[in-house]
């Protein structure tokens, strides 16, 4: 697969207490920074928000100097998303904000856990739904297994399946007015 016509992004997990990047960001990043390469990707894509008061900068910015540093690549090859505090703050704000300045990408590589795989791919699928959005592709990585026992009891994608029920597929409006109104990350 060739081109400067893809990207790839690194869905974000979490820093450990000593605010160094987790297990699965550390495995997540690899794997993106490898299919970036790999596929000679236009752009990396870093996700997360300052969720902690001891950070002195948001999750992204943490995981695009990590990727700079240790896997050769240039800030001006790194999109920084800022803004999303969980996979459907992922996906909404890489698509309204990245693909809004970034339209010539045709394949979007989203790297997560395999945990986090089915969640992840379905939250996509809704947002990124009409005809013009790029290809998704879905890789991951065997992540930490304790977190495999937390998925089980993560009640996230009933909640996002009866936030957006009332929502077009793809309607970054109607999803976005969802989200302010119903996301307890989000709200007002």
């Amino acid at each position: 697969m060739s081109s400067n016509n893809s990207a790839v992004i690194c869905l974000s997990h979490q820093l450990d207490i000593k605010n160094n990047l987790s297990f699965d960001s550390m495995e997540r990043l690899k794997k993106a920074c490898d299919i970036f390469h790999k596929n000679k990707c236009k752009y990396l894509i870093t996700t997360g928000w300052k969720y902690k008061s001891s950070l002195d900068k948001p999750l992204s910015k943490i995981m695009s100097e990590f990727a700079q540093e240790n896997y050769e690549i240039s800030l001006n090859q790194i999109y920084e998303e800022s803004n999303a505090k969980d996979t459907v703050g992922e996906a909404f704000f890489v698509k309204k904000n990245f693909f809004q300045h970034f339209d010539d990408i045709k394949i979007l590589n989203v790297v997560t856990s395999n945990w986090h795989l089915d969640r992840a791919k379905e939250i996509f699928d809704f947002i990124f739904s009409e005809t013009n959005d790029p290809k998704i592709i879905f890789y991951s990585i065997d992540g930490d297994n304790h977190l495999h026992e937390k998925e089980m009891q993560n009640r996230s994608i009933k909640e996002f399946r009866e936030m957006t029920k009332s929502c077009k597929r793809g309607n970054l409006d109607e999803i976005y007015s969802k989200m302010l109104k119903y996301h307890t990350m989000y709200k007002d």
